[in-house]
């Protein structure tokens, strides 16, 4: 009874900290990053820094915003995301699904004209995010349904040190919010909610030729903690107190306040783009430092709630690399045409691997085009398809006997649609 006991509690304290396992991802980038996040990124799979231009400049490559045409330019786009279902092919013959799920998220880019060798620039992004549900019995015990929204508000300034060369700074804050919620019939029944404010920098270099055709840039962004803040609320069986078989139907309401600390990690960017006649292609190496994830952590104020569920979760996530790569073609005075690929390094080793965040590395393949309607406006459309790779995990389920499978299919599909307006 008393390894029962443990592993119910064991069990649940995975629940209470539901919010803080803000990990089950879009599963678009490595870990729970998204960095398509303008018509051009989406199309080049984010290779789009050393050459990055016009208004989502201010975002890939803020220092490239002082060799934009003298204008104001804006994009505005909306981005629309299809979540492939995931399967878990049990080594016993069973088959766990995830839920397929769709999103419509607006975007937002702005940069100056030139002011005395000074721009500045806003952008309005979703740098990460996330849903992951399951209904099969098996997963919903330790990964139901997690949410993460994130909006970021990302202002730049950079200044031109000469005709080759530009730096920019900036500031970024970042809106978070969470919500989770898990069911056990019989032993506890809970909802959680947080969000926060939390902020962050950023900055970046920026080299050109005096033929514009070979392009450097090293961009680098700041890891942001986001302190979620909220509440938690439901009941939970006394038998997870006091370990008596005699105590299981008795439950025990609470509402009680807590908080929890995930990082969205740094990252930094080298980059080099070659122009050959009418032709652009873009290499990106792309480091993210998840090391910074080491464990779940959730807090809460209660001290009987918090002395039951208030262990740890180790995660000793790994720093990942990214490899991008894009190609653009001017096919004539009005049409341009991109294509991208990258592959994508899983930060999460075999040893934390679970159901909320069933991740392994990815091949990215995109393309787009935009389509130069006067000297103000252009149209644009990008599609993005993110395939996982199988991946063979051992877990541990909620008993303590392990559970041996392949997790199979997921990935996402990406589709946005935009305009480009400069004067």
């Amino acid at each position: 009874m008393l390894e029962l006991y443990n592993n119910l509690k064991g069990d649940f304290m995975k629940k209470i900290i539901a919010l803080s396992i803000i990990t089950s991802s879009l599963l678009l980038a490595n870990g729970y990053k998204i960095p398509e996040q303008s018509i051009n990124g989406m199309a080049l799979s984010a290779a789009n820094v050393a050459n990055a231009h016009g208004a989502d400049a201010n975002y890939y490559n803020p220092a490239n915003m002082v060799f934009n045409k003298d204008k104001n330019s804006y994009e505005f786009l909306m981005s629309y995301i299809h979540l492939n279902k995931i399967e878990f092919d049990n080594q016993n013959g069973e088959i766990y699904e995830s839920r397929d799920e769709d999103y419509l998220i607006p975007l937002f880019h702005f940069s100056s004209k030139d002011y005395n060798n000074f721009r500045w620039g806003l952008s309005i992004t979703t740098p990460a995010g996330l849903s992951k549900k399951w209904d099969d019995p098996v997963p919903e015990l330790g990964a139901k349904e997690f949410t993460l929204k994130t909006v970021e508000l990302n202002p730049n300034i950079a200044y031109k040190v000469n005709n080759n060369f530009g730096i920019a700074f900036g500031i970024r804050a970042l809106r978070s919010e969470g919500i989770a919620n898990a069911f056990r019939a019989g032993l506890y029944s809970q909802y959680l909610n947080g969000d926060s404010i939390d902020f962050g920098w950023n900055a970046a270099a920026s080299y050109q030729n005096d033929k514009r055709d070979t392009k450097i840039a090293l961009t680098y962004r700041s890891k942001i903690n986001m302190t979620l803040n909220g509440d938690a609320s439901g009941y939970y069986s006394k038998f997870l107190l006091t370990g008596n078989p005699d105590d299981i139907s008795t439950l025990i309401s609470f509402k009680t306040n807590g908080k929890v600390k995930i990082p969205l990690p740094a990252a930094l960017n080298l980059a080099f783009a070659k122009t050959f006649n009418k032709t652009t292609l873009e290499f990106v190496l792309e480091r993210t430092f998840w090391s910074d994830y080491k464990e779940l952590d959730f807090n809460l104020n209660d001290p009987y709630v918090e002395g039951i569920f208030g262990t740890p979760i180790p995660k000793h996530w790994k720093d990942a690399n990214s490899y991008r790569i894009g190609l653009t073609h001017q096919c004539n005075k009005k049409l341009t045409a991109m294509l991208g690929f990258t592959y994508d390094e899983t930060p999460v080793p075999d040893d934390t691997i679970d159901f909320s965040l069933p991740d392994s590395d990815k091949q990215i393949f995109s393309g787009g085009f935009k389509y130069k309607m006067d000297d103000r406006m252009k149209l644009g459309f990008s599609v993005l398809y993110a395939k996982q790779k199988e991946r063979s995990v051992i877990m541990k389920q909620s008993d303590g006997t392990p559970i041996q499978g392949t997790f199979k299919d997921g990935g996402a599909l990406l589709m946005a649609f935009g305009i480009d307006y400069s004067f």
